[in-house]
């Protein structure tokens, strides 16, 4: 009977380890998913929503594609893909703000030439970019672009600013669900003028909310250029 004890002591004692291993990984998942709810900002969250809609209605062919399967309609992807095209770029410039709300990061190029032009001045790297096969124009823009950049490394926005503007655009976002919704129960050409509207309000916006001129300029200073190392790989 002693002997049996022992034998379950044992077997209970060679659990313990195990058992607490168990308990270490079940915290550390715990504190992994708590942290990962940290890492997503106010803004993230504010906008999630409106990302979602998007999306759900992009994994359709977005209104292009729905419309194109509920109608026989010619010529209308003028209409259908811009508007796609309208609350995609909507989207894009909201993600800016949020993701440059405390600064806007050295984008590839500018991470190449600002520690470059601080170490060697702006004739040198000039000198260097045109020896590299760009025009002197050229060469002279990406050298803006670099000191546009630095200069926008610590720029600050304001998240009551942004979070208005997430809600104003929402407004939008609703009302594209709400006519995809609508695409096969009425009249193509009744759909058609809805989609219309809704482009100009979109492309009002757009123009007219300072923060999101401000998100399409930054990203509109970003020069494409492919080569700029000296790396053959990158011509």
């Amino acid at each position: 009977m002693t002997k049996i004890n022992c034998q379950k002591g044992q077997s209970i004692n060679s659990l313990n380890p195990f058992l607490i291993l168990i308990q270490l990984l079940f915290v550390i998942l715990i504190l992994r998913s708590e942290v990962g709810a940290a890492d997503t900002s106010p803004c993230a969250a504010l906008l999630h929503p409106l990302e979602s809609k998007v999306e759900a209605i992009k994994d359709q062919g977005g209104i292009w594609g729905m419309f194109d399967q509920n109608y026989k309609v010619r010529n209308h992807s003028t209409i259908t893909l811009k508007l796609d095209s309208k609350i995609t770029v909507l989207i894009v410039r909201l993600n800016h703000l949020c993701v440059t709300q405390d600064g806007v990061p050295l984008e590839e190029i500018a991470q190449i030439l600002v520690p470059r032009l601080k170490a060697e001045g702006e004739k040198v790297v000039i000198e260097d970019l045109i020896n590299l096969g760009h025009f002197e124009e050229e060469a002279e823009k990406l050298i803006a672009y670099a000191r546009f950049a630095e200069s926008n490394l610590n720029r600050k926005l304001e998240f009551d600013q942004i979070s208005k503007t997430i809600t104003e655009s929402q407004l939008f976002t609703n009302r594209y669900v709400e006519l995809s919704k609508k695409i096969g129960e009425i009249e193509s050409e009744t759909i058609l003028t809805k989609l219309k509207v809704l482009i100009s309000d979109i492309e009002k916006f757009l123009r007219a909310n300072p923060y999101l001129v401000l998100a399409d300029k930054e990203n509109a200073e970003i020069p494409h250029s492919r080569y700029i190392t000296g790396d053959s790989d990158a011509m």
